[in-house]
């Protein structure tokens, strides 16, 4: 009876450490770690190169804020701006980035599966998608965002921050399907969605990313998996 009560609990250590190990690869940001301190990016800057070149870039003090949703309905698709929002509300649903495929290779056979356009991004365990938010401007109104998860945490504590440059984007109908309960609570603008995240930096650097996710959520499985067990093993004194 012992000897099953010991493994019970020994497997819901390692179930424990699991759970531990997906939420880690979740919480920490791997992408702000990787891509360290960044030049922050200016007006002129923005008049001599590509919008796509500077969107998810830190925004320098001259880039043009957004503080009301009378500027946001003015603010033509090919600004760069940004938002100093009050506050940010999760909506749970994310549209896959443009830089991920639609199609996944599965089974032995490699038979392609193809990815959903929508889905709740508490099943985006690789990040493949980008969650749908809703930002408090500085004027009370509230508008639809795709930020990053590091930037919605930052926010949700309380933080004030300057988002970085984005863009005024056009929103993904089906994702509104899904929140329009959520957006009306809140007479959100649904017109458009500001969009601040680096596809040119999430595409070159995915695998990189995918990678260390894997490795967080292994290690930590292991190492705290190994840790549970042991003192599953010392406090009931099993031997070998």
């Amino acid at each position: 009876m012992k000897k099953l009560v010991v493994k019970a609990l020994e497997g819901a250590a390692v179930i424990i450490a699991l759970i531990v190990g997906f939420l880690l690869m979740n919480t920490i940001s791997v992408e702000s770690m990787l891509r360290g301190k960044e030049e922050p990016v200016t007006l002129a800057m923005t008049e001599d190169g590509l919008q796509e070149d500077f969107i998810g870039l830190p925004a320098g003090d001259d880039i043009p804020r957004v503080t009301s949703l009378q500027e946001w309905e003015d603010t033509w698709a090919t600004s760069c701006i940004t938002i100093e929002p009050l506050s940010v509300i999760p909506t749970g649903i994310g549209a896959r980035y443009s830089w991920v495929g639609a199609y996944s290779n599965v089974g032995r056979r490699g038979g392609a599966r193809k990815k959903a356009d929508v889905t709740r991004t508490a099943f985006d365990i690789m990040g493949e998608y980008g969650e749908y938010f809703i930002l408090q401007l500085p004027d009370q109104s509230y508008i639809l965002a795709q930020i990053s998860k590091d930037d919605a945490r930052k926010l949700k504590a309380g933080k004030e921050i300057t988002l970085p440059v984005g863009k005024k984007d056009g929103v993904h109908r089906q994702v509104l399907a899904n929140i329009q309960d959520l957006c009306d609570e809140y007479n959100v603008n649904t017109d458009g969605v500001f969009y601040c995240v680096n596809d040119q930096w999430n595409q070159s650097h995915s695998m990189m990313v995918t990678l260390i996710r894997i490795g967080i959520a292994l290690g930590t499985t292991l190492v705290l998996g190994t840790i549970l067990i042991m003192i599953v093993d010392k406090l009931l004194k099993v031997k070998d």
